[in-house]
């Protein structure tokens, strides 16, 4: 069977290159040997507002070696198509011959992002089977014109897979059916990620990452760094979002990967990070980015009995960061990761 994915791969976030990795390394594994991510990158990844570019200008060499980084680890690890794709019209004139088209993992659906206004994400340049793995709709309070516009889009889909419960319910009101599952890096043991990591040499730390500025944001890095004694690491972007001991502007996605599994602590406002943590067993503390993307991680989190591990305005530091999590007694997650592997393996083999 040959397999084409089309998901958000190739950005520097290293959420969004090991969730890609997740899925086509999974269906490799099961079965499935030509399986090619569609090396799709349009033009809007690289547009930002006039202060991101700026941040790039200023920080050009860190900017150039983190461009360097995710694109050679990418390149190795990646099971891309050849050729490279920047429109939906270069997408639509090409002969890809696939069995399954699948639109895989992030925040493909979120309309409040632009690859969720992007009809690629939704396989309509596409003929031939399609389905949907864990792709995110991102929030519970979807536009109802958009929502409406969505369905109509992936009506021709003959499984469809999301990765928030909330959106179940969504996509019913306009007649689909769809199922809930696991985001693509819970397809894999914890051991597939352990390979890329690299030597950290720090002393203690608390990594943050990927973060907003905000006082609640200072006042618990604050709280933490002198309850723990603990160094703080900042890794994201080009801007200096917080208060910290040193900032990291140049890391790969292994190398994020390695900040986090050797932290004491994790604070961070990403999905992927919160996964990882949780993969790692590391004590975390996430702050929900905004109300559009909120619904992923509040998901994760609900699923798992670790809601408690969001720190909100009204969070009282001593009370809430005094309890450590004991990951011998939080919610199982093996059995909704093995309803997800079921659903690929019939979504797969449905005629």
């Amino acid at each position: 069977m040959r397999i084409r994915i089309i998901t958000i791969h190739g950005i520097p976030n290293f959420g969004s290159v090991f969730q890609s990795y997740g899925l086509c390394k999974y269906l490799k594994e099961s079965g499935y040997e030509d399986t090619e991510i569609i090396d799709y990158n349009p033009a809007y990844y690289n547009k930002g507002s006039i202060k991101t570019l700026l941040g790039r200008v200023l920080n050009y060499k860190s900017y150039i070696i983190r461009t360097r980084k995710f694109r050679d680890f990418v390149a190795k690890n990646l099971s891309l198509t050849s050729k490279k794709f920047k429109t939906i019209n270069e997408l639509s004139t090409e002969n890809f011959d696939a069995d399954v088209y699948i639109a895989g993992g992030d925040q493909l659906w979120n309309v409040f992002h632009d690859s969720g206004n992007d009809p690629a994400y939704r396989l309509t340049c596409f003929n031939g089977k399609k389905i949907s793995y864990a792709t995110s709709m991102g929030q519970k309070d979807f536009p109802p014109d958009e929502l409406k516009k969505l369905a109509n889009d992936i009506r021709d889909f003959s499984s469809i897979a999301v990765r928030e419960a909330s959106s179940v319910p969504l996509l019913k009101s306009q007649g689909l059916a769809a199922t809930n599952v696991v985001d693509p890096v819970y397809l894999l043991p914890v051991e597939e990620y352990e390979k890329f990591l690299v030597p950290v040499n720090q002393p203690d730390y608390m990594v943050v990452y990927l973060v907003t500025p905000s006082k609640l944001l200072e006042d618990t890095i604050t709280y933490l760094k002198n309850k723990y004694n603990l160094r703080v690491i900042l890794c994201s972007g080009f801007s200096k979002k917080c208060t910290c001991d040193e900032f990291k502007k140049d890391l790969g996605p292994d190398e994020i990967l390695s900040y986090i599994k050797n932290a004491k602590i994790v604070l961070s406002s990403s999905f992927h990070a919160t996964a990882f943590s949780i993969m790692f067993q590391k004590q975390f503390y996430t702050i929900l980015p905004d109300t559009h993307t909120n619904e992923r991680i509040e998901d994760l989190l609900e699923k798992r009995g670790l809601s408690y591990r969001i720190v909100k305005n009204d969070t009282k530091f001593d009370e809430n960061f005094d309890k450590e999590i004991d990951y011998s007694s939080i919610k199982d997650y093996s059995c909704l990761v093995e309803k997800s592997k079921d659903y690929l393996k019939n979504a797969l083999s449905e005629e």
